[in-house]
């Protein structure tokens, strides 16, 4: 990775962080602990937003320290954020941070499942970040739509 890095920050709490790194044409959002239903929704929303305005290429979620999600909000999520992703995003590829307990990631794995039906671009489970990364920048087996193609309908 660059250490050369265009990091933009849009939500910044103690429970959840939401940033770019444009550079990298990715989106990460970062959980920890229980994560109240307005600052998710938010989040969530503004990230979607921000996917989409900036054409990132990537998303990225690290759970790691083990961000809790409503029933309620993983039911959000799924019926709102999740279609416009994949109907206006460019996202190719969403990979998830393995949390550290045992029930945040029932949680990340239902939510995956759910979302394969929506979304058309890969999606898998990292033990570390970097890892990720290495995953999103082999494009051997992914195709990117360029900026004048248009999202996939």
């Amino acid at each position: 990775m660059e250490t050369t890095q265009e990091i933009t920050v849009y939500l910044d709490t103690p429970e959840l962080k939401v940033y770019t790194n444009t550079s990298l044409k990715l989106l990460v959002i970062q959980a920890s602990g229980v994560v109240p239903s307005a600052i998710y929704r938010h989040g969530l929303s503004l990230a979607t937003e921000v996917a989409i305005e900036k054409q990132l290429l990537f998303w990225l979620v690290n759970n790691r320290e083990s961000g809790i999600i409503t029933t309620a909000d993983q039911i959000w999520a799924n019926e709102v954020s999740a279609p416009l992703l994949a109907k206006d995003s460019f996202i190719r590829k969403m990979a998830f941070i393995e949390p550290k307990d045992l029930h945040s990631k029932i949680i990340l794995e239902d939510m995956m499942d759910k979302a394969r039906d929506v979304f058309p671009f890969e999606m898998q489970f990292f033990g570390d970040v970097p890892s990720a990364h290495a995953w999103f920048l082999d494009t051997g087996a992914t195709e990117f739509r360029t900026d004048a193609d248009s999202p996939v309908s």
